[in-house]
């Protein structure tokens, strides 16, 4: 920030300070003593208004006391008083009062509004009108306040009493002041007599007493004048001034400025009236009038008669010349800031302009130009400065020219310097590096000699180890990597093997007489995928080599290297004699099974026999026995019937018959056959075939038959009741083969069970909690089917929502073993 920045800041800081000062000066002090004096002036008001209106009272009280002077008014009472109520006498005395009081006496004082006479039991016995005689005035007093007949029955001589602004609604909507006076009689020795008897007076004078206040009140609507007759000046100079008096239940019972029409019955619930009511107290305050109007006001309160007299005038009004004053101060103050700036910055502007000249030279000193002086030739200190400044430059420039010469032969003596350093570092760094680089080489070299030691025992204890042949190939499948186990069951030796195409050493077959072609072996799936391949007992695979040509079974494993390296580990194994026990398994369940059926046809033909009586007649427990027996000899007889049929495709002695089989009308015998069990669970099937013609397929209609009836009893056995099958069939691959499918919504299978699903004797665990009896065989069975054809079988199910089988027929296949390509898949 610059001087001249700095200097008008602070003039400007300093005659805003002093103007604020003032202008709060202004604002505390004279507003203090302005509000201080309104308070005063309204106090005053209000007390003066206080006084009226107890004048105006004492008023009503003479104008009462000169009526019951009246000879004529004493004796027509005394007569009224003295007549026997409900005679022609009365009556003519009631008349005569009436006629009295509204020719002679009323006409001449507008604001009566009737007279009433009462006896000892306030009873009205007289009045102006006639309607009101007989009515009772001292319960009029007792529940309304009305007015003080009790007192002014027992009252002396002279005394009169005044209740103002009392609501009579079945009278007049105008509230009313009473004035009650005992009727007294002066003697011949001018001594008062009193009569048990008041006269009352109702007088309809709010509008008096509102003139009287200083509130002039208009009969016709319009624009209240801007002029006003009032009281007192100070009134008369505001246009929003007004004086109103309140009853006890915060009711407007005199026309005010704004509410002319006091049968309105305006609620007045404001601070003054409150403070009155509630406290007794006396206010000179600020607050919102009845018409939500901030105002200021005092007030009187009148206690004996339950009164509040206000006095206001709106704020704005009251405030409007304080408000100029203090718009007039600080405008004032802002022209005095302005004016005092512009005055500051006038005087102050051609020195700063000198200083700001001495340090624009400076800059440029610092720069380095020394060929610039300061223009200022003033005789005060700031040209003092400035011939200093320009003597100062012309010695730094002589200084400047000296250290230039000295600095260039400087730097050509330094040039040379550098030179020969840079020269020796050179030859120095040359062969510090040499040296290092020397040093690493055979460090690395003896680590890296140690390291491959170190593999290379560690690798041939690791292969020597392996119970397991063990191959590594490369993307070209030439052998790498061989253990000694691979080695001896190819009958070679290590020379004869690495590096050479394992193709050309080993042949693959399948069930031991197909030769599997190279491009279909199992590493070729790996290449592809980079998944892991296993080969199991089942798939019956096995080697031979030119030096080993028997056919010895395997299983094995085929993982991808990682690291982005191109080949694959085989691992294998000689699975000869699982082989044997797995054939004596299967040749001692074939015969077992040949063995079982004889017997179990016996007993299935005599326990159907028993049942249907043909051996004599059975009673109920007989029967009951004799279903239980039949029943498991039939489920034992389909167990046989299930191994036999394994036994069968497992040794390539099932029959096949190919014939031409409609998918369509085939399902359908199928289902009806099965529809019972169907209905027995009340499930929902659905058939759903392609559109279009007709799929048929070539086929031994008995294998077909077996794998479907498996696939829908199976969904049957494990769909809950009232569940969903839907059978479904299609073409896929491009219309080379048939896609059957079998959807149930039941148990589902658990996922750490799905890869056992297609083993014999296998049953999930939900599978026996659903149905205890079951042999584990079906789904085997099918799948061993299926495979024979060359088809494909496979599952996708989630545990607990259901599962879906699939199977596929190739539509031109006419090999009936065609079944290398069989294959078993799984998918959640």
């Amino acid at each position: 920030m610059n001087l001249r920045t700095k200097t008008t800041l602070f003039f400007g800081i300093f005659f805003i300070v002093v103007t604020a000062v003032i202008v709060l000066f202004i604002e505390s002090v004279v507003s203090n003593t302005f509000r201080k004096q309104i308070a005063t002036d309204f106090f005053v008001i209000a007390e003066q208004s206080e006084g009226t209106y107890f004048a105006f009272l004492d008023g009503l009280k003479i104008h009462a006391t000169n009526w019951l002077s009246d000879t004529k008014v004493q004796d027509l009472s005394k007569k009224v008083l003295s007549s026997k109520a409900g005679t022609s006498e009365r009556a003519r005395y009631e008349k005569d009062f009436l006629t009295y009081f509204t020719k002679s006496k009323m006409p001449y004082h507008k604001t009566v509004f009737l007279v009433d006479l009462l006896d000892k039991n306030g009873i009205v016995i007289a009045s102006t009108k006639a309607d009101r005689i007989g009515t009772n005035e001292l319960d009029e007093e007792l529940k309304l306040g009305a007015h003080h007949f009790s007192k002014a029955i027992v009252s002396s001589f002279g005394e009169v009493f005044v209740k103002s602004f009392v609501f009579e609604s079945d009278e007049s909507d105008e509230p009313m002041t009473h004035v009650a006076m005992r009727v007294f009689e002066l003697n011949e020795e001018g001594v008062p007599e009193e009569f048990d008897a008041v006269i009352l007076i109702h007088f309809a004078n709010t509008d008096q007493i509102a003139h009287t206040l200083g509130v002039d009140v208009f009969e016709a609507d319009g624009d209240i004048p801007e002029t006003r007759v009032s009281r007192t000046a100070f009134l008369e100079s505001y246009k929003t001034s007004d004086i109103y008096l309140v009853n006890s239940e915060s009711v407007m019972v005199t026309p005010s400025r704004y509410m002319r029409n006091v049968r309105l019955m305006q609620k007045v619930d404001t601070l003054p009236v409150r403070e009155c009511i509630d406290n007794g107290k006396e206010i000179t305050a600020e607050y919102e009038n009845f018409q939500g109007v901030r105002v200021l006001g005092a007030s009187m309160c009148f206690p004996d008669d339950g009164l509040v007299l206000i006095v206001e005038v709106q704020k704005d009004e009251i405030f409007a010349p304080l408000d100029i004053i203090n718009r007039i101060t600080l405008a004032g103050g802002i022209s005095v800031i302005v004016i005092g700036i512009l005055i500051a910055t006038f005087f102050i502007r051609k020195p700063l302009a000198h200083l700001s000249n001495i340090v624009n030279v400076a800059k440029r000193v610092r720069d380095g130009d020394l060929s610039v002086t300061v223009g200022v030739k003033t005789k005060d200190e700031i040209g003092a400065l400035a011939s200093m400044f320009n003597t100062m430059i012309t010695s730094l420039r002589s200084s400047q020219i000296e250290l230039q010469k000295s600095k260039i032969q400087i730097e050509e003596k330094a040039m040379l310097l550098q030179t020969d350093i840079e020269k020796h570092e050179k030859q120095e760094k040359f062969l510090d590096e040499s040296k290092r680089a020397t040093l690493n080489l055979l460090e690395d070299s003896w680590k890296a000699k140690e390291r491959l030691e170190e593999e290379g025992y560690r690798l041939q204890t690791i292969l020597a180890s392996i119970g397991d042949g063990l191959i590594l190939v490369d993307g070209t499948y030439s052998i790498t990597l061989i253990n000694n186990i691979a080695m001896e069951m190819f009958g070679m030796k290590m020379g004869e093997l690495v590096g050479k195409d394992l193709r050309t050493i080993v042949t693959l077959w399948k069930k031991q007489k197909d030769v599997i072609p190279h491009s279909m072996w199992p590493t070729e799936e790996v290449f592809l995928t980079k998944k892991v391949v296993v080969g199991t007992l089942d798939q019956d695979f096995s080697i031979s080599t030119e030096k080993h040509p028997e056919k010895t079974p395997i299983v094995f494993s085929i993982s991808p290297l990682g690291g982005g390296l191109s080949g694959v580990v085989i691992t294998f194994r000689d699975a000869s004699k699982e082989r044997e026990l797995d054939d004596a398994k299967s040749g001692f369940i074939s015969v077992a099974s040949h063995q079982l059926r004889t017997p179990l046809t016996s007993i299935r033909w005599y326990s159907e026999m028993l049942l249907s009586e043909d051996a004599g007649a059975l009673n109920e427990t007989q029967k009951d026995f004799m279903k239980e027996v039949h029943g498991g000899a039939e489920r034992l007889y389909q167990t046989v019937d299930l191994l036999l049929g394994i036994s069968r495709v497992e040794s390539g002695k099932l029959k096949s018959d190919r014939t031409q089989v409609e998918l369509g009308s085939f399902t359908a015998e199928i289902t009806k056959e099965l529809a019972p069990q169907i209905d027995m669970k009340e499930l929902a099937l659905t058939v759903v075939p392609p559109e279009g013609a007709p799929v048929s397929v070539w086929l031994d209609s008995l294998t077909l038959r077996q794998v479907i009836l498996n696939l829908i009893s199976n969904a049957i056995r494990y769909t809950n009741p009232k569940g969903i099958i839907e059978i479904k069939w299609w073409l896929g691959d491009e219309g080379k083969e048939v896609v059957y499918m079998v959807h149930d919504n039941g148990i589902g299978i658990p996922e750490a069970q799905r890869s056992r699903i297609f083993s014999k004797f296998f049953r999930a665990e939900n599978a026996r909690a659903q149905v205890p009896d079951g042999s584990g065989l079906g789904l085997a069975l099918v799948k061993d089917l299926v495979i024979s054809w060359g088809g494909r079988v496979w599952f996708e199910t989630e545990d607990g929502k259901g599962t879906s089988f699939f199977f596929t027929v190739p539509l031109y296949t006419e090999v009936a073993d065609n079944n290398e390509h069989g294959k078993i898949e799984g998918k959640e």
